[in-house]
Protein backbone atom coordinates (compact mmCIF):
# COMPACT_ATOMS: atom_id res chain seq x y z
CA UNK A 1 0.00 0.00 0.00
CA UNK A 2 1.23 3.47 -0.84
CA UNK A 3 1.74 5.71 2.15
CA UNK A 4 -0.28 8.86 2.60
CA UNK A 5 2.77 11.21 2.47
CA UNK A 6 3.63 9.71 -0.93
CA UNK A 7 0.16 10.57 -2.20
CA UNK A 8 0.45 14.11 -0.83
CA UNK A 9 3.76 14.52 -2.71
CA UNK A 10 2.06 13.23 -5.88
CA UNK A 11 -0.72 15.77 -5.39
CA UNK A 12 1.80 18.60 -4.94
CA UNK A 13 3.71 17.53 -8.06
CA UNK A 14 0.41 17.50 -9.95
CA UNK A 15 -0.24 21.06 -8.86
CA UNK A 16 3.25 22.02 -10.03
CA UNK A 17 2.57 20.34 -13.39
CA UNK A 18 -0.68 22.31 -13.63
CA UNK A 19 1.23 25.54 -12.98
CA UNK A 20 3.79 24.58 -15.65
CA UNK A 21 0.91 23.85 -18.03
CA UNK A 22 -0.50 27.36 -17.51
CA UNK A 23 2.92 28.98 -18.03
CA UNK A 24 3.75 26.96 -21.13
CA UNK A 25 0.26 27.45 -22.60
CA UNK A 26 0.57 31.22 -22.16
CA UNK A 27 3.94 31.01 -23.93
CA UNK A 28 2.24 29.05 -26.72
CA UNK A 29 -0.47 31.70 -27.05
CA UNK A 30 2.21 34.38 -27.34
CA UNK A 31 4.42 32.65 -29.93
CA UNK A 32 2.09 30.07 -31.55
CA UNK A 33 4.89 27.49 -31.78
CA UNK A 34 3.83 23.87 -32.16
CA UNK A 35 6.58 22.72 -29.83
CA UNK A 36 5.16 24.79 -26.98
CA UNK A 37 1.71 23.40 -27.66
CA UNK A 38 3.00 19.83 -27.33
CA UNK A 39 4.91 20.71 -24.16
CA UNK A 40 1.89 22.41 -22.59
CA UNK A 41 -0.35 19.46 -23.50
CA UNK A 42 2.19 17.07 -21.96
CA UNK A 43 2.20 19.08 -18.71
CA UNK A 44 -1.60 19.07 -18.70
CA UNK A 45 -1.82 15.31 -19.10
CA UNK A 46 0.95 14.85 -16.54
CA UNK A 47 -1.12 16.88 -14.07
CA UNK A 48 -4.20 14.76 -14.83
CA UNK A 49 -2.14 11.60 -14.41
CA UNK A 50 -0.83 12.84 -11.07
CA UNK A 51 -4.33 13.70 -9.85
CA UNK A 52 -5.48 10.21 -10.84
CA UNK A 53 -2.55 8.64 -9.00
CA UNK A 54 -3.22 10.75 -5.91
CA UNK A 55 -6.96 10.10 -6.05
CA UNK A 56 -6.46 6.85 -4.13
CA UNK A 57 -6.44 9.16 -1.14
CA UNK A 58 -9.99 10.30 -2.00
CA UNK A 59 -11.37 7.31 -3.96
CA UNK A 60 -9.83 4.18 -2.40
CA UNK A 61 -12.06 1.71 -4.29
CA UNK A 62 -11.13 2.71 -7.86
CA UNK A 63 -7.65 1.02 -7.87
CA UNK A 64 -7.14 -0.96 -11.11
CA UNK A 65 -9.28 1.31 -13.27
CA UNK A 66 -7.28 4.39 -12.29
CA UNK A 67 -4.00 2.51 -12.71
CA UNK A 68 -4.92 1.64 -16.30
CA UNK A 69 -5.74 5.28 -17.12
CA UNK A 70 -2.54 6.41 -15.37
CA UNK A 71 -0.47 4.11 -17.57
CA UNK A 72 -2.26 5.35 -20.70
CA UNK A 73 -1.68 8.99 -19.72
CA UNK A 74 1.98 8.22 -19.02
CA UNK A 75 2.29 7.01 -22.61
CA UNK A 76 0.52 10.16 -23.89
CA UNK A 77 2.87 12.41 -21.90
CA UNK A 78 5.96 10.68 -23.30
CA UNK A 79 4.53 10.82 -26.81
CA UNK A 80 3.83 14.56 -26.54
CA UNK A 81 7.32 15.33 -25.21
CA UNK A 82 8.77 13.25 -28.07
CA UNK A 83 6.70 15.19 -30.60
CA UNK A 84 7.91 18.45 -29.06
CA UNK A 85 11.51 17.34 -29.49
CA UNK A 86 11.05 16.03 -33.04
CA UNK A 87 8.90 18.85 -34.44
CA UNK A 88 10.72 21.19 -36.78
CA UNK A 89 9.67 24.81 -36.74
CA UNK A 90 9.97 27.07 -39.74
CA UNK A 91 12.09 30.09 -38.98
CA UNK A 92 10.40 33.30 -39.97
CA UNK A 93 12.46 36.38 -40.75
CA UNK A 94 11.14 39.33 -38.83
CA UNK A 95 13.26 41.75 -40.85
Amino acid sequence: MISEPDQVIRLISSLLALLLFVISFLAYLRDRRKKMFFVSAAFFFYAVMGFLNASDLFLPGAGDYLELWGSFLNFIVLLLFSLALLTKEQIEDGI
